[in-house]
């Protein structure tokens, strides 16, 4: 199976989870294998909840990349 790149990008270091496992941490070129995943991160306060990527063609100068919001609480 071919490996692909991804980065998740979120303002602090956070798990990257891949269909619920851990993958790496956030602000880093992560190698995963070629396919359909669900990606989100560990704890709270961002958004979206998830994102649902087709990790595909990417290289390690191109990686697909997901940005995940801060999300601040009302008061």
């Amino acid at each position: 199976m071919a490996m692909e790149f991804l980065r998740v990008t979120f303002p602090e270091t956070r798990d990257v989870l891949a269909g619920g496992d851990p993958v790496g941490v956030t602000n880093q070129t992560l190698m995963i294998p070629a396919d359909s995943y669900e990606i989100s991160l560990s704890g709270s306060g961002f958004a979206p909840a998830s994102r649902t990527v087709v990790v595909s063609g990417t290289t390690p100068d191109r990686p697909l990349v997901v940005a995940f919001t801060p999300v601040v609480p009302v008061v």
